[in-house]
Protein backbone atom coordinates (compact mmCIF):
# COMPACT_ATOMS: atom_id res chain seq x y z
CA UNK A 1 0.00 0.00 0.00
CA UNK A 2 2.96 2.29 0.55
CA UNK A 3 3.70 2.33 -3.19
CA UNK A 4 0.08 3.16 -3.96
CA UNK A 5 0.20 6.08 -1.53
CA UNK A 6 3.40 7.32 -3.17
CA UNK A 7 1.75 6.99 -6.59
CA UNK A 8 -1.25 8.99 -5.40
CA UNK A 9 0.94 11.75 -3.99
CA UNK A 10 2.98 11.85 -7.20
CA UNK A 11 -0.16 12.07 -9.32
CA UNK A 12 -1.52 14.87 -7.14
CA UNK A 13 1.75 16.78 -7.31
CA UNK A 14 1.69 16.61 -11.12
CA UNK A 15 -1.92 17.75 -11.57
CA UNK A 16 -2.02 21.48 -12.25
CA UNK A 17 -5.74 21.91 -11.63
CA UNK A 18 -5.21 21.04 -7.96
CA UNK A 19 -2.73 23.87 -7.61
CA UNK A 20 -5.10 26.25 -9.39
CA UNK A 21 -8.01 25.39 -7.11
CA UNK A 22 -5.85 25.41 -3.99
CA UNK A 23 -4.31 28.84 -4.57
CA UNK A 24 -7.63 30.31 -5.73
CA UNK A 25 -9.31 29.18 -2.52
CA UNK A 26 -6.33 30.36 -0.49
CA UNK A 27 -6.66 33.83 -2.01
CA UNK A 28 -10.38 33.87 -1.30
CA UNK A 29 -9.81 32.93 2.34
CA UNK A 30 -7.31 35.77 2.59
CA UNK A 31 -10.06 38.04 1.27
CA UNK A 32 -12.39 36.74 3.99
CA UNK A 33 -9.77 37.73 6.54
CA UNK A 34 -9.49 41.22 5.06
CA UNK A 35 -13.16 41.98 4.40
CA UNK A 36 -13.95 43.54 7.79
CA UNK A 37 -10.82 45.68 7.58
CA UNK A 38 -11.82 46.79 4.08
CA UNK A 39 -15.39 47.61 5.15
CA UNK A 40 -14.29 49.43 8.30
CA UNK A 41 -15.56 49.39 11.85
CA UNK A 42 -18.67 51.40 10.95
CA UNK A 43 -20.18 48.31 9.28
CA UNK A 44 -19.90 46.19 12.44
CA UNK A 45 -22.54 45.82 15.12
CA UNK A 46 -22.27 47.99 18.20
CA UNK A 47 -20.70 45.23 20.32
CA UNK A 48 -18.36 43.92 17.62
CA UNK A 49 -14.75 45.01 17.37
CA UNK A 50 -12.41 45.35 14.43
CA UNK A 51 -9.86 42.84 15.76
CA UNK A 52 -8.81 39.33 14.79
CA UNK A 53 -9.82 37.88 18.17
CA UNK A 54 -13.33 39.24 17.72
CA UNK A 55 -13.44 38.11 14.09
CA UNK A 56 -12.54 34.59 15.28
CA UNK A 57 -15.95 34.32 16.95
CA UNK A 58 -17.75 34.59 13.61
CA UNK A 59 -15.80 32.44 11.14
CA UNK A 60 -18.71 30.20 10.10
CA UNK A 61 -18.48 31.27 6.47
CA UNK A 62 -14.81 30.35 6.29
CA UNK A 63 -15.31 26.77 7.48
CA UNK A 64 -18.24 26.31 5.08
CA UNK A 65 -15.99 27.47 2.26
CA UNK A 66 -13.26 25.08 3.43
CA UNK A 67 -15.77 22.21 3.41
CA UNK A 68 -16.54 22.94 -0.23
CA UNK A 69 -12.84 22.73 -1.06
CA UNK A 70 -12.54 19.47 0.85
CA UNK A 71 -15.46 18.12 -1.20
CA UNK A 72 -13.69 19.02 -4.44
CA UNK A 73 -10.39 17.40 -3.50
CA UNK A 74 -11.95 14.28 -1.97
CA UNK A 75 -14.05 13.73 -5.10
CA UNK A 76 -11.04 13.92 -7.41
CA UNK A 77 -8.61 12.03 -5.16
CA UNK A 78 -11.00 9.07 -4.81
CA UNK A 79 -13.22 9.01 -7.88
CA UNK A 80 -11.03 10.34 -10.69
CA UNK A 81 -9.23 7.02 -11.21
CA UNK A 82 -12.51 5.26 -11.98
CA UNK A 83 -12.89 7.28 -15.17
CA UNK A 84 -9.67 6.07 -16.83
CA UNK A 85 -9.86 2.59 -15.23
CA UNK A 86 -6.67 3.13 -13.20
CA UNK A 87 -8.19 1.26 -10.26
CA UNK A 88 -9.11 -1.65 -12.55
CA UNK A 89 -5.51 -1.86 -13.76
CA UNK A 90 -4.20 -1.81 -10.18
CA UNK A 91 -6.42 -4.71 -9.17
CA UNK A 92 -5.63 -6.69 -12.36
CA UNK A 93 -1.91 -6.26 -11.63
CA UNK A 94 -2.29 -7.99 -8.27
CA UNK A 95 -3.13 -5.18 -5.87
CA UNK A 96 -5.77 -5.92 -3.25
CA UNK A 97 -8.95 -3.87 -3.26
CA UNK A 98 -8.24 -3.05 0.36
CA UNK A 99 -4.92 -1.49 -0.65
CA UNK A 100 -6.44 0.52 -3.50
CA UNK A 101 -9.24 1.80 -1.27
CA UNK A 102 -7.34 2.71 1.87
CA UNK A 103 -4.40 4.22 -0.02
CA UNK A 104 -6.73 6.80 -1.59
CA UNK A 105 -8.75 7.22 1.59
CA UNK A 106 -5.68 7.89 3.75
CA UNK A 107 -4.26 10.43 1.28
CA UNK A 108 -7.64 12.16 1.10
CA UNK A 109 -8.06 12.29 4.88
CA UNK A 110 -4.61 13.75 5.54
CA UNK A 111 -4.52 16.28 2.71
CA UNK A 112 -8.14 17.43 3.07
CA UNK A 113 -7.84 17.86 6.83
CA UNK A 114 -4.62 19.87 6.46
CA UNK A 115 -6.29 21.94 3.74
CA UNK A 116 -9.26 22.78 5.99
CA UNK A 117 -7.04 23.81 8.91
CA UNK A 118 -4.85 25.88 6.60
CA UNK A 119 -7.88 27.80 5.33
CA UNK A 120 -8.91 28.67 8.88
CA UNK A 121 -5.46 29.75 10.06
CA UNK A 122 -4.81 31.73 6.86
CA UNK A 123 -8.00 33.75 7.29
CA UNK A 124 -7.22 34.39 10.93
CA UNK A 125 -3.61 35.33 10.15
CA UNK A 126 -4.63 37.90 7.54
CA UNK A 127 -7.16 39.42 9.93
CA UNK A 128 -4.55 39.62 12.71
CA UNK A 129 -2.01 41.21 10.37
CA UNK A 130 -4.45 43.93 9.27
CA UNK A 131 -6.34 44.68 12.48
CA UNK A 132 -4.20 43.34 15.33
CA UNK A 133 -5.23 40.55 17.66
CA UNK A 134 -7.22 42.40 20.32
CA UNK A 135 -8.43 40.98 23.62
CA UNK A 136 -11.85 39.44 22.91
CA UNK A 137 -10.56 35.84 23.04
CA UNK A 138 -7.03 34.55 23.82
CA UNK A 139 -5.12 33.28 20.80
CA UNK A 140 -4.47 29.94 22.56
CA UNK A 141 -8.23 29.32 22.86
CA UNK A 142 -8.90 30.17 19.20
CA UNK A 143 -6.01 28.00 18.04
CA UNK A 144 -7.23 25.11 20.21
CA UNK A 145 -10.74 25.34 18.76
CA UNK A 146 -9.40 25.36 15.20
CA UNK A 147 -7.12 22.40 15.92
CA UNK A 148 -10.08 20.52 17.39
CA UNK A 149 -11.71 20.94 13.97
CA UNK A 150 -9.25 18.24 12.87
CA UNK A 151 -11.64 15.57 14.13
CA UNK A 152 -14.90 16.73 12.48
CA UNK A 153 -12.91 17.41 9.29
CA UNK A 154 -11.67 13.80 9.36
CA UNK A 155 -15.27 12.71 9.81
CA UNK A 156 -16.32 14.93 6.90
CA UNK A 157 -13.60 13.60 4.61
CA UNK A 158 -14.51 10.00 5.45
CA UNK A 159 -18.09 10.79 4.47
CA UNK A 160 -16.93 12.28 1.19
CA UNK A 161 -14.69 9.27 0.50
CA UNK A 162 -17.64 6.95 1.03
CA UNK A 163 -19.84 8.97 -1.34
CA UNK A 164 -17.08 9.09 -3.98
CA UNK A 165 -16.87 5.29 -4.01
CA UNK A 166 -20.63 5.03 -4.25
CA UNK A 167 -20.89 7.20 -7.38
CA UNK A 168 -17.42 6.59 -8.91
CA UNK A 169 -17.70 9.86 -10.83
CA UNK A 170 -16.01 13.08 -9.77
CA UNK A 171 -18.74 15.40 -11.02
CA UNK A 172 -21.63 13.47 -9.48
CA UNK A 173 -19.76 13.02 -6.20
CA UNK A 174 -18.96 16.72 -6.15
CA UNK A 175 -22.62 17.66 -6.68
CA UNK A 176 -23.71 15.16 -4.02
CA UNK A 177 -21.42 16.85 -1.48
CA UNK A 178 -22.81 20.29 -2.22
CA UNK A 179 -26.36 18.99 -2.19
CA UNK A 180 -25.77 17.46 1.23
CA UNK A 181 -24.27 20.66 2.63
CA UNK A 182 -27.09 22.77 1.19
CA UNK A 183 -29.80 20.40 2.45
CA UNK A 184 -28.46 20.39 5.99
CA UNK A 185 -28.21 24.18 5.89
CA UNK A 186 -31.84 24.49 4.82
CA UNK A 187 -33.16 22.00 7.38
CA UNK A 188 -31.11 23.50 10.22
CA UNK A 189 -29.96 20.00 11.13
CA UNK A 190 -26.93 21.35 12.96
CA UNK A 191 -28.83 21.93 16.24
CA UNK A 192 -28.71 19.27 18.93
CA UNK A 193 -28.07 19.29 22.66
CA UNK A 194 -25.05 16.97 22.62
CA UNK A 195 -23.25 18.96 19.94
CA UNK A 196 -22.04 15.79 18.19
CA UNK A 197 -25.20 14.26 16.73
CA UNK A 198 -24.33 15.54 13.27
CA UNK A 199 -21.08 16.67 11.72
CA UNK A 200 -22.45 20.16 11.27
CA UNK A 201 -23.55 20.50 14.88
CA UNK A 202 -20.03 19.54 16.00
CA UNK A 203 -18.44 22.19 13.81
CA UNK A 204 -21.04 24.74 14.87
CA UNK A 205 -20.39 24.06 18.57
CA UNK A 206 -16.63 24.38 18.10
CA UNK A 207 -16.94 27.71 16.33
CA UNK A 208 -19.71 29.18 18.48
CA UNK A 209 -18.48 31.05 21.55
CA UNK A 210 -20.85 31.45 24.46
CA UNK A 211 -21.27 35.14 25.10
CA UNK A 212 -22.64 37.62 27.60
CA UNK A 213 -23.62 41.18 26.77
CA UNK A 214 -22.88 43.85 29.36
CA UNK A 215 -25.03 46.96 29.15
CA UNK A 216 -24.22 50.24 30.88
CA UNK A 217 -26.27 53.41 31.21
CA UNK A 218 -23.49 55.64 29.96
CA UNK A 219 -21.08 53.18 28.40
CA UNK A 220 -21.12 51.20 25.13
CA UNK A 221 -22.23 47.57 25.04
CA UNK A 222 -19.45 45.12 25.87
CA UNK A 223 -19.39 41.41 25.21
CA UNK A 224 -17.58 38.65 27.11
CA UNK A 225 -16.84 35.28 25.46
CA UNK A 226 -16.19 31.86 26.97
CA UNK A 227 -12.79 30.91 25.48
CA UNK A 228 -13.10 27.11 25.44
CA UNK A 229 -16.00 24.64 25.03
CA UNK A 230 -16.82 22.24 27.84
CA UNK A 231 -14.38 19.39 28.40
CA UNK A 232 -17.18 16.84 28.06
CA UNK A 233 -17.98 18.14 24.59
CA UNK A 234 -14.32 17.95 23.58
CA UNK A 235 -14.18 14.26 24.53
CA UNK A 236 -17.45 13.55 22.69
CA UNK A 237 -16.21 15.49 19.66
CA UNK A 238 -13.03 13.43 19.36
CA UNK A 239 -14.58 10.04 20.07
CA UNK A 240 -17.73 10.40 17.95
CA UNK A 241 -15.91 12.02 15.01
CA UNK A 242 -13.34 9.21 14.79
CA UNK A 243 -15.92 6.46 15.38
CA UNK A 244 -18.37 7.76 12.77
CA UNK A 245 -15.53 8.43 10.33
CA UNK A 246 -14.40 4.80 10.70
CA UNK A 247 -17.97 3.63 10.05
CA UNK A 248 -18.13 5.72 6.86
CA UNK A 249 -14.84 4.21 5.68
CA UNK A 250 -15.99 0.65 6.36
CA UNK A 251 -19.30 1.21 4.56
CA UNK A 252 -17.43 2.62 1.58
CA UNK A 253 -14.97 -0.28 1.59
CA UNK A 254 -17.67 -2.94 1.83
CA UNK A 255 -19.43 -1.37 -1.15
CA UNK A 256 -16.18 -1.12 -3.14
CA UNK A 257 -15.19 -4.68 -2.23
CA UNK A 258 -18.37 -6.08 -3.77
CA UNK A 259 -18.50 -3.71 -6.72
CA UNK A 260 -17.91 -5.08 -10.24
CA UNK A 261 -16.10 -1.80 -11.23
CA UNK A 262 -17.84 -1.54 -14.60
Amino acid sequence: MKNLIKAQLYQISRTRVYYLVFFTMLLLTMLFGAVEWLNGADNLEEWQRLTASDFATRMDTVVTFAMMGIGFFAAFFCADDFGDKTINHEIMSGRLRKQAYFARASVSIVLCTVFGLLMMFTTLGVSAFLTGWGDSVPFSAVAARILLLTFPLIRLTCLFVMIAYFFKRTGISFLAYYGLIALVGILKAADDDSGVLTLFSTINTLLKYKEWHIFGLESPVEIVYTPMPESGFIVRCIFVSLAVGAIYLMIGYNYFHGDDLE
